[in-house]
Parts: structure tokens; sequence; C-alpha cells
């Protein structure tokens, strides 16, 4: 008689050196690597440790300036020549 085993795999989560920021369900997060260098990149939270790291809070208060079309082409130098 044999018996089947089902192996679960646990999920290993990053464990990121510091957070840069927050955008919506992802952070920017500093990972150090073997090489004595670090990369920088977005990753879903729920895969990160977080354990003992500050995370930024959300900045919802972010504005942005809004031009026209008009604006956005019109030519910034004036009265000048060729």
């Amino acid at each position: 008689m044999t018996h089947k085993q089902d192996f679960i795999i646990p999920s290993k989560r990053i464990s990121p050196q510091r957070v840069a920021e927050r955008r919506q369900s992802e952070l920017m997060v500093i990972i150090a690597n073997v090489e004595n260098e670090e990369s920088v990149d977005w990753i879903d939270e729920e895969e990160l440790d977080l354990n003992g790291i500050s995370i930024p809070e959300d900045d919802d208060n972010q504005t942005f300036p809004v031009y026209s079309i008009s604006e956005h082409f019109a030519w910034p130098w004036k009265n000048e020549e060729w």
C-alpha cells in the first residue's frame, strides 16, 4: 500500500532592508543583494516580511498641477528669434 503525501512548500516572503514609499497595495522596497549591492523594486505588500520595518503612510494629499492642452503645448520662449 502506497501513501500519497502532499508536499506543501511554504511561501517565502521577501525581507527588505527598508521601505521607501507606498503606492496603493504596493511598496517600494530596498533589497540587499548577495554582492553587497541594493536593488529597488515595487512589490505587493502581501509578498513581504515587514516585521520590525517602519512603513510610510499612504500620502493621499498629493496634488499634481493641472494644465490645459493649450498650456501644455504653448511655446515657452516668446519673442525670440531662431
